[in-house]
């Protein structure tokens, strides 16, 4: 009964189509194009002949309603007839088009998501109109729960065939977009090899990110992969979103510290969450939110603007250097983000796409950064050369051991947080085994003598310092990635250096070490509970059997678990 029922509502729609078909003729303005709204129950039969629910004029867009159509008069049209259906590449439930002949014949074609072919040059999709055996006087287009209103006041009547694509300057600009995206990810690489700086990593992220977006948005993807709508507004949008998010968070790690306060930099990271949030509603909102989530979507952004111009007006009013490109970079992507924004939320006629525009100003935000980031990078390096060459300036003072010449511990200990936050994350502390018995055995200038072999087995340069902190006691600060290898191949030279340069021990001295690596990022290590993490490590090396290593590589830095032990 109830496919009965639908048959005869669709066979009485379609009578009453076509007994109003010569009324519509005259009831709209030739070459006009109509939109109206309408419940699930409606239908473009019902609503074609109402005239009065109907807006011939390029505003008051909506989609508020379940149901939204269109009507194209082609009548005074010049040139060959349309053939296809194009807008706006938007989710939606259905479709039907009809196509309205001079003679009253009538065609019409239901069309799914599926049967929309997207665009390779643009954020649009097209499909076929229905085909009769006249011409054409008007197309009517029924949508089912359209997501977006710019599937409306984009829409349009083409005779270009297959694939919609654009001009070939436009590809061609869009390929020299991605193709530049690509280089800057490449110098981020290279970059992050040379300083491993956390800011890099989201940067290189923001740059992937939108390599994706452009790529998606600008329909480019559409000429290698087949993909369904679904996919292409989730890949689109999602990817858009934590592009966002890791610029947000490459902002707060890249401005120098002291120029901003921690409320700031705590904003910027958290404002991804935020985009993040109202992105995820963008995509799946439905049923009667389904009509808010554009708008409330565009919104969102407000907040996060407001946002980002204050903390770069503090950031530039501390005199921070880095900010500067910032602000270069993000004017054109924010001005055209504004501009998006306001016709979204309804401050104009129709919702602006100026999808070219964002694709320019994401290219634009990207390589303008790229140089923030060589100038930090370059900033960077010079305050980790002048802490490197402050190092090496204590190899020429007076705050040294007499016997063996290498650092004491005090010099270390007043210098620690500055030679950490060069670089300087790795110590180890290494103990002679057995030296009381080489002092009671041949006498105290015979120690003597070990201990200044030991200072020299350690071998100090400008990545490496070395300290005696009393007695047999001697200490690594490194830098590098390989600190361990380095601190190691010393620790088993100390015995072959000894060995040639004490004659008559009567046996081999060996050392034993306990070492603690700790990851570049921003963190504090205090002098004391990072030695005594080497030193409970000291322990259990001892405690192991002596000649050996006992080492840890620590993601954060925590105090140790105990004292150690003498």
């Amino acid at each position: 009964m109830g496919i009965l029922r639908r048959l005869l509502a669709a066979m009485a729609g379609l009578w009453l189509l076509l007994a109003a078909a010569p009324a519509l003729a005259q009831s709209f303005a030739p070459g006009s194009t109509c939109h109206a709204t309408g419940a699930q129950r409606d239908g473009f039969d019902a609503i074609a002949v109402q005239s009065d629910r109907w807006t011939c004029a390029d505003r008051n867009w909506s989609i508020a309603s379940e149901r939204a159509f269109l009507r194209f008069d082609l009548r005074n049209r010049q040139g060959p007839e349309p053939t296809r259906f194009i807008t706006r590449l938007t989710r939606f439930d259905a479709m039907r088009l009809v196509a309205i002949g001079a003679n009253g014949a009538t065609a019409n074609r239901r069309i799914a998501e599926a049967d929309m072919v997207p665009g390779t040059a643009d954020w649009v999709m097209s499909t076929e109109l229905p085909r009769i055996g006249e011409p054409l006087v008007a197309i009517g287009v029924e949508i089912n729960q359209p997501r977006h209103v710019g599937m409306l006041s984009d829409a349009a009547l083409t005779t270009a065939a297959g694939t919609p694509g654009g001009p070939v300057n436009f590809e061609l600009l869009i390929a020299g977009l991605c193709g530049m995206l690509c280089v800057v990810l490449l110098f981020n690489f290279a970059f992050y090899r040379v300083l491993r700086a956390r800011f890099l990593i989201w940067h290189g992220a923001a740059v992937l990110f939108m390599l994706v977006q452009t790529f998606f948005a600008s329909g480019m993807v559409n000429r290698f992969a087949d993909l369904p709508l679904s996919a292409l507004t989730f890949l689109s949008a999602s990817s858009f979103g934590i592009g966002v998010c890791a610029a947000m968070l490459f902002s707060a790690d890249l401005i120098e510290p002291g120029k901003l306060d921690p409320l700031h930099r705590r904003l910027l990271r958290t404002s991804g969450l935020w985009v993040m949030g109202w992105t995820g509603y963008y995509l799946f909102a439905d049923g009667p939110l389904r009509a808010t989530a554009p708008t409330f979507y565009f919104a969102s952004f407000i907040p996060v603007l407001a946002m980002f111009v204050w903390v770069m007006a503090v950031a530039a009013s501390r005199a921070s250097r880095a900010v500067r490109f910032q602000i270069a970079a993000w004017l054109p992507l924010m001005l055209t983000g504004t501009v998006r924004i306001a016709s979204a939320i309804g401050l104009g006629e129709v919702p602006l796409e100026l999808q070219t525009e964002q694709h320019i100003s994401i290219a634009l935000e990207i390589i303008i950064t790229t140089f923030g980031v060589a100038d930090r990078l370059m900033t960077v390096r010079r305050e980790r050369d002048f802490a490197r060459a402050e190092a090496r300036s204590l190899e020429g003072q007076a705050e040294r051991d007499p016997l063996t010449g290498l650092l004491n511990r005090r010099v270390i200990e007043e210098r620690f947080p500055k030679l950490f936050a060069a670089g300087f994350r790795s110590m180890a502390v290494l103990d002679l085994d057995h030296f009381k018995s080489i002092n009671d055995s041949h006498g105290h200038s015979t120690g003597d003598e070990v201990l200044r072999a030991v200072a020299e087995a350690l071998g100090p340069d400008e990545s490496t310092l070395a300290v005696r902190m009393g007695g047999e006691e001697f200490l690594l600060l490194m830098s590098g990635d390989d600190a361990a290898r380095r601190a190691e191949q010393r620790r088993q030279a100390i015995a072959t250096r000894i060995a040639s340069q004490v004659p008559g021990l009567n046996r081999i001295v060996t050392a034993s070490m306990g070492l603690v690596e700790l990851p570049e990022g921003p963190m504090q290590a205090e002098f004391r509970l990072l030695y005594a993490h080497c030193d409970r490590l000291l322990y259990e090396a001892k405690s192991a059997g002596r000649n050996r290593t006992m080492s840890e590589r620590m993601r954060s830095f925590r105090p140790p678990r105990h004292k150690a032990v003498a």
